[in-house]
């Protein structure tokens, strides 16, 4: 009678067992908490700035955390806070290696600074012609004669490679000597201006100026004759 009862007793308990058994993985899965997202590595990059000749190279900071302070090292060595990206470009910077660090709690660690490859070499700039391209007054016509009158001049310089080019204007006793950052084929120089002389009477020629622009073996003039206005 004791054993009949024994069994009787555990047989329910079987399905049980079961369920238990066949539960325990979904109820793990469900228990166990989400990994977290790992953060985002820091970084540095020496980078060529776009548009420069001479080229200047830009650091760029990515990844930091937002208002962090960054010490960068190097060639240059200063302390710059990254904005609420956490991002941080320090404009034309000495080409070499640096590291970033971000500072105060947590784990910081050092950030090598990559370097882009290897500029490649390019060609000085030979210059084979200039022009000057025109003149003009203002008003362009109808001018007041018996007055001085400025002439602004506009020049164009040709050749080929790259590079800073020195060049030369003249005319009506002034000179200018500025330098442009040529690029082949072609680059416009900075404007001339010189003051026209006032002619004594309406009936004498309009006045004229005349310029020169030169840059290296290469050498234009032009001559520019006012239009007066009527009776002066």
């Amino acid at each position: 009678m004791n054993r009949h009862v024994r069994y009787a007793l555990l047989a329910p308990l079987a399905p049980l067992v079961a369920s238990a058994v066949a539960l325990t993985p979904a109820m793990a899965a469900h228990a166990m908490p989400a990994a977290p997202a790992a953060a985002p590595q820091a970084t540095c990059k020496l980078v060529v700035a776009p548009g420069t000749n001479p080229v200047e190279f830009d650091l760029v900071l990515t990844d930091f955390k937002a208002g962090q302070q960054v010490r960068v090292t190097g060639p240059e060595n200063f302390t710059r806070t990254a904005n609420q990206q956490g991002a941080v470009t320090e404009e034309d910077v000495k080409k070499g290696s640096y590291t970033a660090r971000g500072t105060g709690g947590g784990n910081n660690p050092a950030v090598g600074c990559s370097k882009p490859p290897r500029t490649p070499a390019t060609t000085a700039a030979d210059i084979s012609d200039v022009e000057v391209t025109g003149a003009s007054t203002t008003p362009a016509v109808d001018v007041d004669c018996s007055v001085a009158q400025n002439v602004t001049f506009q020049g164009k310089i040709t050749g080929t490679g790259t590079g800073n080019v020195k060049y030369k204007w003249s005319g009506v006793g002034k000179t200018s000597t500025p330098t442009v950052k040529f690029t082949e084929p072609s680059t416009a120089t900075a404007s001339f201006t010189v003051r026209a002389a006032p002619r004594a009477a309406p009936g004498n020629p309009a006045p004229s100026v005349t310029v020169s622009l030169t840059a290296g073996d290469a050498t234009d003039s032009l001559n520019f004759t006012l239009k007066c206005k009527t009776g002066t």
